[in-house]
């Protein structure tokens, strides 16, 4: 199996953009600076920043990494992107050194950015408490179990006083300064934290906002606008740029016909360099197929290596795809390369079966590494499953098409099934079908008349219909099973249904809003397809998150799949769960306290996520 996450080696060849990028950042006379690294959803930009980070001359230049997504459950995400950085750069000896006083400083001004936000849900009390120095009146807003103790009403007004002392003399003085002031202060006071530290560029790498919902990508595009003018820095931000346009349009749409095009201008503001990662060729898609079964059975030293030499050979670049006597002549030539576990024989056995259908996975699926490699890994799963039901009587190439099949339209490929029912000595609709593509005329057949299913059509094997697929159907027989009221569901529910599962992180509220608009016996409908698929994982987290914000009804029953699951909660998913339990800690605390029994959550993320509330 290939893992869903970001590669630490170039198997996509980026090279030269990240010596390109590592270049301009170890220029002095290029900073401060703000680069765009753009490219659509697992075209492997993550991949291109760990090499960035890999390769800069730690020397003279500090690499932060900071994951924008999993500011996704904080109240405040600007001011927590502020927080992180800072205590990124205070765990680090260079800066604390030469310094640590500057960085305490900035970290007790964030502090009292993070304070103004909470001013809005205290309110008068904290204002009040502000203004006179005295505590109790937003000591009156604090817990029930402090108030009965006396120890803890003694020490947190304390605390309280002290507290409030500090903000009055540091950031209260002078008129009280408005939060704009202190915005420009605390820019001011970076630089001189910077300029002391003697570090020639302090370089920001920001993953996953595309990942974040409008209101928080705008929060840290807000955030890293602080930044933009301060010498020594250089913020180098990896997201898909449509999903931050459409962020930005959300926040500023337009008013008026004449008005400019706000989202591409606030873009400009903020990327003064802009380098797009290209889509993946057909060609590209089929080398890196490859590659991935090269990885799964050389030692990573041999791997290594590998990659070396095609790269310095050149032969991913010209017309041709590589070849197999080609890939073995290259691992062939390093002299101390190893298999994982003595593996020869399967690696060639499975590096001969990728070769065959690689064509198909990569002439009709999108030319994206991360679709290639969740495929890949769902073939395998199928291919050891055809092996252990029916042995060596199965048609890999059959398997594939129809694998890819379901990947690009799963009710065609219902539909498929139900025409193979009928098989006799031929499969007669699938026959009809081919016809028609001959003739090019698909009116008859207008679901099959898309550009990638006519694709999917050319492709081996072509005399598909000669073929009984009942044993290729039973493989994927979980794809099969009608949901409950699947069949009879209205077209409205349906598509919004669609929608949702072709959602992404930036429009899914959106679309949620717009499932729950409809009358509630369609909503009932749409959740008897939601709520197994929750329970089998197969929904996107930030899916589920969604729905149970906006459906208080369904909460109970979105929770109860949730339990039943057997899918393990990663560090990953934390930020959506926390947003969860803000919403409903009574019920989420009882889940996250049976999916810690159940071994399904560890120790410490089951810590984080009810933090404060035992």
């Amino acid at each position: 199996m290939w893992l869903d996450n970001a590669s630490k080696l170039d198997m996509l060849f980026y090279k030269p953009y990240a010596d390109l990028i590592k270049e301009i950042v170890e220029d002095e006379d290029y900073n401060p600076l703000t680069i765009g690294i753009f490219g659509l959803w697992g075209a492997g930009k993550s991949t291109l920043l760990n090499m960035i980070k890999d390769s800069i001359d730690t020397q003279n230049v500090e690499c932060i990494e900071i994951n924008a997504w999993m500011f996704e459950g904080y109240e405040d995400a600007k001011t927590a992107l502020m927080e992180s950085l800072l205590q990124t750069i205070e765990s680090n000896k260079k800066f604390t050194d030469k310094a640590g006083e500057e960085i305490k400083g900035l970290l007790k001004r964030v502090n009292w950015m993070k304070l103004g936000t909470k001013a809005v849900s205290f309110g008068a009390p904290l204002l009040a408490s502000i203004g006179m120095a005295n505590p109790f009146p937003l000591l009156l807003n604090v817990a029930t179990d402090v108030l009965s103790d006396k120890n803890k009403i003694s020490e947190t007004i304390c605390n309280a006083a002290n507290g409030l002392d500090n903000i009055r003399e540091n950031y209260l003085n002078e008129k009280e300064k408005s939060t704009v002031e202190n915005i420009r202060q605390f820019k001011n006071e970076f630089e001189k934290m910077l300029e002391k530290t003697e570090i020639k560029n302090l370089v920001v790498l920001i993953d996953d906002l595309d990942r974040c919902n409008p209101d928080r990508i705008i929060e840290t595009l807000e955030a890293i606008k602080l930044f933009l003018s301060v010498k020594n820095t250089t913020f180098i931000i990896a997201a898909d740029e449509n999903v931050i346009q459409y962020a930005i349009k959300k926040k500023y749409p337009k008013e008026h016909d004449y008005d400019p095009e706000i989202a591409q201008e606030y873009i400009e503001k903020i990327i003064q360099l802009p380098i797009y990662i290209p889509e993946l060729s057909s060609k590209d898609i089929e080398n890196y197929l490859l590659l991935l079964v090269c990885q799964k059975y050389l030692s990573e030293e041999t791997f290594k290596k590998m990659l070396k030499n095609i790269y310095e050979s050149k032969i991913l670049i010209r017309e041709e795809t590589i070849t197999l006597s080609e890939l073995h002549v290259i691992i062939s030539s390093i002299p101390d390369k190893k298999f994982k576990n003595n593996s020869d024989i399967e690696f060639e056995k499975d590096i001969d079966i990728i070769n065959k259908i690689k064509d198909i996975i990569a002439y009709t699926l999108k030319g994206n590494p991360r679709q290639a490699k969740r495929f890949l890994n769902t073939f395998v799963t199928k291919r050891k499953l055809a092996e252990n039901y029916f042995g060596e009587d199965i048609d890999i190439k059959i398997l594939t098409k129809l694998l890819v099949l379901q990947k690009l339209d799963i009710n065609l490929f219902k539909i498929l099934n139900e025409w193979n029912k009928n098989f006799t000595t031929k499969n007669e609709e699938l026959q009809k079908l081919y016809i028609a593509l001959e003739k090019d005329d698909l009116s008859e057949y207008k679901l099959w008349d898309t550009v990638q299913i006519r694709k999917w059509l050319k492709c081996e094997p072509t005399d598909l219909f000669t073929k009984r697929l009942d044993k290729y159907f039973y493989l994927t027989r979980e794809l099969l099973v009608d949901k409950p009221s699947e069949q009879n569901i209205d077209a409205k529910t349906k598509e919004l249904l669609e929608e949702i599962g072709n959602s992404k992180p930036h429009n899914i509220d959106n679309i949620v809003d717009k499932f729950s608009k409809l009358e509630g016996g369609q909503i009932k409908e749409g959740f008897n397809i939601l709520l197994p698929q929750i329970k089998e994982g197969k929904l996107e987290l930030y899916i589920v998150k969604s729905i149970f914000i906006h459906f208080i009804d369904y909460r109970k029953s979105i929770i109860n799949e949730i339990e039943e699951g057997e899918f393990i909660i990663e560090l990953s998913d934390i930020p959506l769960y926390e947003a969860m339990y803000t919403a409903d800690k009574e019920n989420m605390k009882k889940c996250i306290e049976s999916l810690k029994i159940k071994g399904r959550i560890q120790e410490k993320l089951y810590k984080m996520l009810i933090k404060g509330d035992e």
